[in-house]
């Protein structure tokens, strides 16, 4: 008998192991996307690229995996691959970390979310603890049994994953007539909204401007009849405040009655500007100026307003409709003028001529897009599919500059937003069947090409091409 308990006892001892052994298999088998043993970066790691494609906290990167758009979708509440949010481990060099078969190593990355995010409305943001995302409404239009999937929900999640996923707000337009940005207070984070046209729900409501606490959930209509909104980017390292620095234009038009309004969205408080009896277009803010357009005579002029004096003076183009793009350098002292294949740059204050000019002659280029700006540089990319990029830094301080070519992207989709960064600039591109997010150094690049960040379908997995043998 007392042999038989050993055996017993012996026997219990292996089976437990055993079923330990298959436990620790499956967790590591079934890793990709839960919450394991991966570490996740902290709250306290430097963000970099707040409202892109990527976002990067410390030396791990948050990312939409490729496109799709919400149209696609079939199912409601379906997970995915292509479009889920994810995270992956960057090496000491700031590359992702592949396997043998040059694909993302499933030890180094997880899935946050399997909703789609990679959509129409795509933007992430880091404030504190949480990573702020969006995804297609997954309801009906109320009272009807049409899938509302064009409209927005706004969702964040915790950095490290813990916790449900929060809604902070779902829109009541579709996402075609939504522009959005994150603000940050010390510890509070704000959602400016604003929703274009008609609201699907209140009729009566159209072209409003939201403000939504991300803690609170509070939501608060701080104007309706808006025409135009300027949104500073909340992490222009150029603007301070930026978040009291919030522009928009309200329209009486049946008393001919324009106002411009500035916002200042932590107290929630908005004061007239000025008051105009033709429309006028809240155009671009930098650090001590208002710009707006002024229509009047349909002359579209370009006029600036330092916010000490509140007076307005002409500034940049006389007549911005003859351009197919404006914009305005992170630091505040140029304006860029885009038309065909030349790039116009007037320094702030100043009317034509410009003071610089850049044109495109080479490959029979006709158009310029531009991407955005980054270490005193423009990217932009041409109608062959080339990333460029000039130093608008050089043409300003009256130097020359060269137009650097650092690649031309086959099967780049340009339909499907673009996103810079001080290392890269992201896009999309065909791989197989589906679009997928890839990036290009914009810094020493060395006739690099692009790498590819996330995973693929398994239909689009490359196939490694065969080394031709060497003939003898």
């Amino acid at each position: 008998m007392k042999n038989l308990n050993l055996k017993l006892k012996n026997f219990i001892k292996i089976f437990v192991c055993l079923i330990l052994c298959l436990f620790a298999f499956c967790l590591s088998a079934c890793g990709k996307g839960s919450n394991d043993n991966y570490v996740y970066p902290t709250s306290s790691a430097e963000t970099s690229g707040n409202g892109g494609l990527t976002v990067r906290k410390g030396d791990y990167i948050y990312f939409v995996n490729g496109y799709q758009s919400s149209e696609d979708m079939e199912d409601k509440n379906d997970s995915y691959t292509l479009g889920a949010l994810m995270i992956a481990k960057l090496d000491n060099n700031g590359d992702v970390i592949l396997n043998e078969d040059d694909l993302l190593d499933d030890e180094y990355y997880r899935t946050m979310s399997d909703k789609l995010c990679g959509f129409e409305a795509t933007g992430l943001y880091i404030f504190g603890d949480y990573l702020y995302f969006t995804s297609p409404c997954q309801e009906n239009e109320s009272g009807d049994e049409v899938w509302a999937k064009n409209r927005v929900d706004f969702y964040r999640i915790r950095l490290n994953k813990s916790g449900d996923v929060e809604r902070l707000y779902q829109t009541e337009v579709e996402h075609s007539n939504l522009e959005y940005e994150y603000y940050y207070d010390n510890s509070r984070v704000y959602l400016l909204v604003y929703e274009k046209e008609t609201n699907l729900d209140h009729s009566d409501i159209s072209n409003r401007l939201l403000r939504i606490d991300a803690n609170s959930k509070d939501v608060k209509t701080i104007a309706t009849d808006v025409s135009s909104v300027v949104m500073p980017d909340s992490s222009n390292e150029y603007i301070s405040n930026a978040y009291e620095k919030i522009f928009y234009v309200k329209d009486d038009t049946e008393n001919n009655s324009y106002s411009l309004m500035k916002y200042d969205i932590a107290s929630n408080s908005s004061s007239t500007y000025m008051t105009s009896s033709e429309s006028l277009t809240a155009s671009f803010v930098t650090n001590n100026y208002i710009y707006i357009t002024d229509n009047a005579n349909s002359r579209n002029i370009m006029m600036r307003s330092n916010f000490s004096s509140g007076s307005f003076e002409r500034s940049g183009p006389v007549d911005a409709s003859l351009y197919s793009s404006l914009d305005v350098t992170p630091e505040g002292n140029c304006i860029v003028a885009v038309t065909d294949n030349t790039i116009e740059f007037f320094i702030n204050g100043d009317t034509e001529p410009a003071i610089r000019t850049v044109v495109d002659s080479e490959d029979d280029v006709t158009d310029i897009n531009i991407i955005g700006f980054s270490n005193g540089y423009i990217v932009y990319y041409d109608n062959n599919d080339a990333i460029k990029m000039v130093s608008y830094a050089n043409l300003i301080a009256g130097s020359e500059a060269e137009i650097i070519t650092l690649a031309t992207i086959t099967d780049i989709s340009e339909d499907y937003y673009f996103d810079l960064d001080d290392e890269y600039v992201y896009f999309y591109k065909t791989v197989g069947s589906n679009l997928y997010l890839h990036r290009l150094a914009i810094n020493n690049n060395f006739d690099e090409t692009e790498e590819m960040i996330g995973v693929y379908l398994e239909d689009d997995i490359p196939e490694e091409e065969e080394e031709e043998s060497e003939q003898e």
